[in-house]
């Protein structure tokens, strides 16, 4: 058994609110407005705290130990992050000029950078493997498959999980970014038939002659935190689900596999020019800093959310338009007003 590498955990400060204690994931503590009482966004007992805001925390980590195999997890928590989605340079394939700057192949500063970059991971299957289609900022770029585990991306950053099937993800959820892989690994906090079938090939093609290879892979918990595991060791398709089951997931679907393509990045401050991310998963072939300039494959972006909770980031949202690009710039809105000084740029 070898010992894969850990990143020491960050003190657990917070800005303006002082040493948080850890405990239980449902404890909660409050932080009072001038109008209301909020719960606050706790650290929980075995989670490192990355990066955390006068909210509480934003992303959390830790290794797990599987038989000897360490994943390296990490959480981003739905009350104080939001997510986007990105193309590469190669995958999925796109024309020139095709796909807005703000889901385009590097984090985009100019817009991203006003929130804050909290975390950076990996995307999924290539187009070319038929494992599910994707959208983004109103461009189709493969079609969405029936039965196929898909994440959906709001305007406002928010996420839901599920089934590719009428009904999801719900009539109030508007999505701007869709991205799909495979079926679902993990299905109302158990594995599904697929992740213990016999056949294991059909969670995609190892380099080597047995099923065995590095995975990665994403979760939603059961408050609504998104949580994603990865490992360089070799292992099966029920082994990387086994492990996003222990980091708490309800739901979950396989990322990209192969030691060329996990990659995954947290940093311990919100990032608003390139900058690096300590958090990372040991024995990984690529630094994560590769976002900031660029990648040839699809991958996600975690932001923060303002530290008032009467502030959030948005985007536009999509029109009825179909097909057609429709940038989704940020902007900070605050009781319900645009903050001009916060508009962001492409």
């Amino acid at each position: 058994m070898r010992m894969l590498g850990v990143v020491s955990a960050s003190v657990l400060v917070v800005a303006g609110v002082g040493v948080l204690l850890s405990h239980s994931a449902r404890a909660v503590a409050t932080t009072t407005t001038t109008t209301t009482t909020i719960a606050f966004e706790r650290p929980q007992a075995g989670w490192a705290v990355a990066t955390a805001s006068p909210r509480g925390v934003m992303i959390d980590y830790k290794m797990i130990d599987i038989a000897g195999v360490y994943y390296r997890t990490i959480r981003l928590h739905a009350r104080t992050t939001l997510l986007r989605w990105h193309i590469g340079t190669q995958d999925p394939p796109t024309r020139y000029g095709q796909i807005p700057a703000d889901a385009g192949p590097s984090i985009n500063w100019p817009n991203e950078g006003l929130a804050g970059v909290v975390a950076v991971f990996n995307g999924a299957f290539k187009v070319g493997a038929k494992a599910g289609g994707s959208m983004v900022d109103g461009v189709t770029l493969s079609a969405l498959l029936p039965g196929e585990m898909t994440l959906a991306i709001n305007a406002a950053g928010h996420w839901k999980m599920g089934v590719w099937a009428p009904g999801f993800p719900g009539p109030n959820f508007h999505a701007i970014a869709y991205r799909q892989n495979l079926r679902p690994m993990i299905a109302n906090g158990k594995l599904t038939s697929a992740t213990l079938s016999s056949n294991e090939y059909i969670w995609g093609d190892p380099l080597l002659p047995g099923p065995q290879d590095p995975r990665s892979a994403l979760g939603i918990d059961g408050y609504g935190n998104l949580v994603y595991v990865a490992t360089m060791t070799d292992v099966s398709p029920t082994q990387i689900a086994r492990a996003l089951l222990t980091a708490g997931a309800v739901e979950g679907m396989e990322l990209d596999i192969n030691p060329f393509w996990p990659i995954l990045g947290a940093s311990f401050a919100p990032l608003h020019a390139p900058g690096i991310f300590p958090v990372q998963i040991p024995y990984s072939e690529h630094n994560p800093n590769i976002y900031n300039t660029g990648w040839q494959r699809d991958f996600f972006v975690g932001l923060a959310e303002p530290g008032n909770w009467n502030c959030s980031w948005t985007s536009a949202g999509l029109s009825r338009s179909k097909g057609v690009a429709q940038p989704q710039p940020l902007h900070e809105v605050c009781n319900g007003k645009v903050v001009p000084s916060a508009a962001a740029v492409g």
